[in-house]
């Protein structure tokens, strides 16, 4: 009896292995090392190259629907910046003033722009503005430090005087939100016609900073929808 007890404790504990993991082979240390270390890397984007800023501005017709209007019209296509620094003041507000300023760029290290304007007027009254540019810099991180450095900058602007005009804007909340810079200037006392307030939006794909200016009675999130626009166009 002892030994028949003995052969059915055994059969026992060898049939128990097939249910357990107990008795299941283990991976040896060098194994889960091995397995443990692996990673993945994301090969980042090439540069968009000198000629890469061709077709990444919106369409008038584009423009037109984030603004709410009609019959808005390219005025003034370019590749050189606009230098508005004599008819402002004071000078920390020229970013929020306008887009794609050469001395705002000064010594940011770009290469190259394509900034277009568009506007609908009724009679002598403008009543939509838009600007449009496409920065380009060597590489993503000069364009990253330039973000950076406009988040900051930005903040130093409260209002500013169009000093041919005469006319006192009054800068609104900085938001640096979900990649964008952004806000919105009211101009103060306006007319009973024409805009009265502008939209800024600054944003930064690759290599490629996106700066665009909107004026009307009310742009709402025009700037930020235009500028968020063209950076889907920007390969990354």
């Amino acid at each position: 009896m002892d030994s028949r007890r003995q052969l059915i404790a055994a059969i026992a504990v060898a049939g128990s292995c097939i249910f357990t993991a107990a008795c299941h082979s283990q991976p040896d240390q060098g194994t889960k090392a091995s397995t443990s270390t692996r990673t993945t890397t994301t090969k980042a984007p090439p540069p968009v190259g000198e000629n890469g800023l061709k077709g990444f501005l919106l369409t008038p017709e584009q423009i037109n629907a984030v603004m709410g209007t009609t019959d808005m019209k390219v005025t003034n296509t370019r590749d050189a910046m606009s230098d508005d620094s004599a008819t402002m003041t004071p000078k920390e507000c020229l970013a929020i003033d306008g887009s794609a300023q050469a001395q705002v760029y000064a010594n940011s290290g770009f290469m190259d722009v394509r900034d277009q304007t568009l506007n609908r007027q009724e009679g002598d009254n403008l009543t939509h503005f838009a600007e449009q540019a496409v920065v380009l810099f060597p590489t993503a991180k000069q364009a990253g430090d330039f973000f950076a450095a406009s988040a900051q900058q930005w903040q130093a602007c409260h209002g500013y005087t169009h000093i041919q005009s005469k006319t006192k804007w009054t800068v609104g909340p900085i938001s640096n939100a979900s990649g964008v810079i952004s806000t919105t200037s009211t101009l103060q006392d306006p007319p009973s016609t024409g805009w009265k307030a502008c939209g800024r939006a600054l944003t930064v794909k690759n290599n490629v900073v996106v700066d665009v200016n909107t004026c009307s009675v009310d742009p709402k999130n025009s700037a930020v929808d235009i500028a968020n626009q063209i950076a889907a166009k920007v390969p990354a």
